[in-house]
């Protein structure tokens, strides 16, 4: 019997998507709501930043009684550029309510209790769980990022967000290399640097497959140093396509 050749599997091409997620710093409820409606209006995915709510108790059925769009719930940690100043108890309870409330994403950082983290991976239903990990200070050598993207590929997390900020361009190219790594690992990445070094990286990253992309509609509601608005990173996108 003639042998048949040997055919290398078929690879899917992917194309490069901008999914713009816009950052709501909003000390209320009520104004948050609002940019979270505003968003969902123009189709674009909203990121709800609960470190940055004023009130000492949120009302968060209140601020996602509905889900006209898709939206993350963050409770960043101020180690990690956040504004957080409560307790870590009270800090995963908000978290963990969110959840409870059907948010599309659901932000936990690498450095959370890895208990409440497989909780609440265990019990998500079909919000998926965003692992993340921040470095506001620079952006650590190739080793030791390998090193942290190894411990989020074995822990629980459907994305994995890996930010840091950038001294110098060299660094973004380093940050980047995540990007396939993690896709060869078969995971959803987000990957970029802040900063004023960093904007470049916010537009090569959705190139090389980024999931999730930052930009808020004005440069003073920006939740990160370096973040483009809406406007700019379409058009840029827009002469780049």
């Amino acid at each position: 019997m003639k042998e048949m050749p040997h055919r290398k599997p078929k690879t899917e091409n992917r194309k490069p998507l901008l999914r713009i997620c816009v950052p709501v710093v909003e000390a209320t409820v009520n104004r948050a709501r609002g940019r979270y409606q505003r968003a969902a209006r123009k189709g674009l995915w909203t990121e709800i930043r609960l470190d940055y709510l004023a009130e000492p108790t949120p009302d968060l059925q209140k601020l996602f009684r509905s889900l006209p769009g898709p939206v993350i719930a963050t409770n960043r940690l101020a180690a990690e550029g956040g504004r957080w100043i409560g307790t870590e108890a009270d800090r995963l309870a908000l978290l963990a309510q969110a959840l409870d409330l059907g948010v599309t994403c659901l932000d936990v950082e690498l450095a959370a209790d890895a208990g409440f983290r497989r909780e609440v991976y265990a019990r998500r239903g079909k919000t998926r769980l965003i692992l993340s990990w921040h470095d506001v200070t620079g952006t650590p050598d190739t080793a030791r990022l390998d090193a942290v993207l190894d411990e989020m590929l074995a822990a629980e997390g459907d994305v994995l967000k890996l930010v840091a900020l950038a001294n110098e361009p060299a660094d973004n190219l380093r940050l980047l290399s995540l990007i396939p790594k993690a896709q060869a690992a078969g995971k959803e990445v987000i990957a970029f640097c802040m900063g004023p070094w960093g904007k470049w990286s916010r537009i090569a990253a959705p190139l090389l497959g980024s999931w999730l992309s930052f930009a808020p509609f004005s440069k003073h509601r920006a939740s990160a140093p370096g973040q483009l608005t809406v406007n700019d990173l379409k058009r840029v996108w827009n002469t780049l396509k």
